[in-house]
């Protein structure tokens, strides 16, 4: 007999989005079939299928969080006082946080950019990320201060290259690392982080 909506467990979406992460990050998306997803579950392909009709579908799912939240922050640049360092910095840390967040699927996407970009989010991404860019090195600053700035934004993908590094050991040695970027002697105490948008 076949799966019902009854047999599937209610976590198994979730589930679906993760095994396909290890297995995208793995072995590439092309190379990962929804019959390989529901194998490494131990569930049927059927069950898959009740969840998602293709593994374009999961990957839609797995990057719209990313793009949401980058888009709340980009919504609330407007309260960091972007004409100072300091401000700038704050932005820096909000994309930070967001990295850490998601670092597997961040490395996923840098590392196989071609498979990834089957997501229709992927376009949503890239334009969030030369905005970023834009407000960073916004018109007004002097080339010196749009470098320093940039190359704290830089500092942040350090964390794909240290995907081991626990996330709390992490993020204040980064953190260090951009606002040095900046010409800044020590970063000031530590902002609340605003909760990311509930996963609906």
């Amino acid at each position: 007999m076949g799966e019902t909506a009854r047999d599937v467990p209610p976590n198994t979406a979730e589930r679906i989005r993760q095994v396909a992460l290890d297995l995208f990050s793995r072995n590439g998306y092309e190379k990962t079939s929804l019959r390989e997803i529901a194998e490494e579950l131990g569930i049927t392909k059927a069950a898959v299928y009740y969840h998602y009709r293709s593994k374009v579908d999961i990957l839609d799912d797995l990057l719209r969080p990313v793009a949401e939240a980058e888009e709340q922050i980009l919504d609330e640049a407007a309260q960091f006082a972007l004409d100072t360092m300091e401000g700038r910095m704050r932005l820096v840390e909000r994309y930070l946080d967001l990295v850490l967040e998601h670092r597997q699927l961040t490395r996923y996407v840098v590392s196989d950019i071609v498979g990834a970009s089957n997501s229709g989010m992927v376009p949503r991404l890239q334009r969030n990320d030369r905005q970023l860019n834009s407000l960073l090195s916004r018109a007004g600053l002097s080339l010196a201060d749009q470098v320093r700035t940039l190359s704290a934004l830089g500092a942040v993908m350090a964390v794909l290259s240290l995907a081991e590094v626990p996330a709390d050991q992490l993020r204040p040695l980064v953190r260090q690392a951009a606002w040095g970027a900046l010409g800044l002697d020590r970063p000031p105490a530590e902002e609340p982080v605003p909760e990311s948008p509930a996963r609906l």
